[in-house]
């Protein structure tokens, strides 16, 4: 599922796209258009039990503004999983905490596994990005981290960082539903922009999409499904720059996949 934000001149907004009624939400993605200034601060997996499950992006301009319009796009992957699965969305939100970096860890129940994560960053005005990580460098995971970092020039501002999980249980003999975690890291070079794709394996569809730079002054662009049609298992991560980069970086991606 996809949606598009209107373009507008606003410094900031949110924008969210809809799961059909009786479907889970279990990731998603985004997709800014406004250039280098234009800093997604959440990705947020919302599980509505009385209503439709969603997924809400808010993208933010930073200190320096974007000139013109803007708009940005923002992708749910939506499921019918075996009830079996007990999909749930496990959230961690840290105390406000001023300057530096921060980390919020969301840990999924013990016998579930993560298919699916988000993040959110709270009163930082464009000036502190979002990244999002696993607990694992294996092919499964059972935790996501949201990463809150500070733009080239810093900021020394209050802020909180919130860290989503979907965690789901392991299929067995009698589900069709399995998962599995691919990551990888782009090459590392002192390029303003970098563009990756990626695919799940075959057979097997993407669930949810996470990323993260580490090297402040460079932040996620894109982080997207290649089309909004269903099953989608190609996806692209692109990052960008805001000043020419003094020293090399890398993006580190992920991508789930289900069966």
């Amino acid at each position: 599922m996809v949606s598009q934000s209107t373009p507008d001149a606003q410094p900031k907004k949110s924008f969210s796209t809809f799961c059909n009624p009786g479907e889970r939400v279990t990731g998603g993605g985004a997709f800014t258009v406004g250039g280098i200034h234009a800093v997604i601060t959440e990705m947020q997996p919302i599980q509505n039990l009385t209503a439709r499950d969603s997924f809400q992006v808010t993208a933010e301009a930073d200190q320096f503004g974007i000139a013109g319009n803007w708009s940005f796009q923002v992708f749910a992957f939506c499921a019918t999983p075996p009830a079996s699965a007990a999909i749930e969305i496990v959230k961690q939100p840290n105390p406000r905490r001023t300057g530096g970096t921060d980390q919020a860890f969301a840990p999924c129940p013990a016998g579930k596994l993560l298919i699916g994560a988000g993040g959110k960053i709270d009163n930082a005005g464009g000036q502190m990005d979002l990244g999002m990580f696993t607990n694992s460098s294996g092919t499964l995971a059972t935790g996501a981290s949201a990463f809150a970092k500070p733009d080239a020039d810093g900021y020394s501002g209050m802020y909180a960082v919130t860290g989503y999980s979907v965690c789901a249980k392991p299929n067995n003999l009698l589900d069709d539903f399995k998962q599995q975690r691919v990551s990888f890291s782009s090459p590392a070079g002192t390029t303003s922009q970098k563009q990756v794709p990626a695919a799940c394996p075959s057979g097997s569809a993407l669930s949810g999409l996470a990323g993260a730079t580490v090297l402040p002054g460079t932040h996620l662009q894109q982080i997207r499904p290649n089309s909004a049609g269903r099953p989608a298992n190609l996806a692209t991560f692109g990052a960008q720059a805001t000043i020419v980069p003094s020293e090399a970086w890398q993006m580190d991606t992920t991508m789930f996949c289900v069966r």
